[in-house]
């Protein structure tokens, strides 16, 4: 039998797999639900809320292999961005999928022109090369084609700072160009039940019993050298020939015993509800990058899917910068948000403030060729997710259905 420890997407995933396979196995989840890190709170008055501001990209290839996208309902991002912050908010959409947007945006003045003809070139490199840059820092890469400061404080440092998690944009420029390939190729969408409902599809489909949750591993048990079972922090053992790990990466090496985890990237996000929206369509909102504030981006997720919000209500979801030493001033990033439309802060309410210290770890130049943290992996033991490879929902999910493959044809492993 196959024990996959943790549910999130590597190992729903994992699991999906192995059970369309008819592959003994059983999914151990230390919580009472499956997502892991991408799992999605309900309040009591009835807003969805995410651990963090996620997206679900359609041209991601093994999310539409394993996910049923019209089933998850919500809805989608217009693709580009609002520019706020600066005077009148100013829109720039993707010129790939409405060509006229590109003079809507020269007009606009928002990003300096040339800055928009070196994005095109960037664009196209990412729909090419492979691993090319992978030496080289987001913030390094950038400034190698030249992008001028505007772009920075307009553009890179508050859309991909939030996406890849790290507005200083020391990410690997390999890791820059995967999203940005996906980003121009396809859709930011929002599940109708919350970034949760990934997971939850993922396992819906998996008979009863062989998903159990409230098991922490607490040990992997070793007999001659190979790994023959976990055991769990409730007392209860199980044997198994094969035990994959899909956990994060500090897990794995304490289940191992061996390694150093990478340091984290944190995510912190602001939530409030409104009793009417500020604008219309389903725009992520981009201030200037500045020091003064923690606000990183915004956006009317309900405007995206509407069923994040009861009926009526309005949510909105703002990114910050943790570690901002007013990262948790919910008075001063709302009136912030306010501003840019003219409207009074006290019409957005305080829902939550979100902070996930370990939302991915990082991921700088060269992440990808380093030797893993632990060495030579026991003999039965594998790892999928983000402790082993890109952390995108996409990344940990391919992770999770190669190492499936791998256990259902043993074969493959050699």
């Amino acid at each position: 039998m196959t024990i996959v420890v943790g549910a999130g997407l590597a190992g729903s995933t994992c699991a999906k797999v192995l059970s369309g396979a008819g592959h003994p196995f059983v999914l151990c989840e230390a919580s009472d639900r499956p997502g892991g890190r991408a799992v999605s709170d309900r309040t009591p008055d009835g807003f969805v809320l995410d651990r963090g501001f996620q997206v679900l990209l359609d041209s991601y290839p093994t999310a539409r292999r394993h996910l049923d996208f019209a089933a998850l309902g919500g809805g989608r991002f217009r693709a580009g961005a609002m520019f706020v912050g600066g005077g009148r908010p100013s829109c720039l959409e993707n010129p790939l999928r409405r060509p006229p947007a590109l003079f809507g945006a020269l007009r606009a003045e928002v990003i300096p022109w040339a800055d928009l003809l070196r994005l095109l070139r960037l664009v196209t490199k990412s729909l090419g090369s492979r691993g090319a840059e992978e030496t080289f820092s987001t913030g390094a890469m950038l400034r190698r084609y030249g992008f001028s400061e505007t772009f920075f404080t307009r553009f890179a440092r508050p859309f991909f700072g939030g996406v890849l998690l790290d507005p200083e944009l020391r990410t690997s420029g390999e890791v820059f160009l995967g999203y940005l390939r996906r980003f121009v190729t396809g859709r930011a969408l929002l599940p109708a039940r919350g970034i949760g409902a990934l997971a939850e599809q993922l396992v819906a489909g998996i008979p009863q019993g062989m998903v159990r949750y409230g098991m922490r591993a607490e040990a992997l048990v070793f007999a001659g050298g190979r790994v023959c079972g976990v055991r769990f922090a409730n007392g209860v053992f199980l044997a198994g020939d094969d035990v994959i790990l899909a956990v994060d990466e500090p897990a794995a090496c304490r289940l191992i015993g061996s390694g150093r985890p990478r340091p984290a990237l944190a995510t912190a996000v602001h939530y409030f509800a409104a009793d009417r929206p500020f604008y219309r369509g389903a725009w992520l909102c981009l201030p200037p990058r500045r020091e003064e504030s923690p606000v990183l981006h915004a956006a009317l997720v309900s405007n995206a899917a509407p069923s994040l919000a009861p009926r009526g209500a309005h949510l909105w979801s703002v990114t910050v910068l943790p570690g901002h030493p007013r990262a948790a001033d919910a008075e001063l990033v709302r009136a912030e948000v306010a501003s840019w439309f003219g409207e009074d802060p006290r019409s957005m309410r305080p829902l939550a403030l979100i902070e996930v210290p370990y939302a991915v770890p990082e991921q700088l130049p060269g992440f990808r060729r380093r030797p893993s943290p632990w060495g030579v992996l026991p003999p039965g033991v594998q790892v999928v997710g983000d402790a082993n490879c890109g952390a995108s929902i996409d990344a940990v999910m391919a992770s999770g259905e190669e190492v499936a493959k791998k256990v259902i044809s043993p074969e493959a492993l050699n």
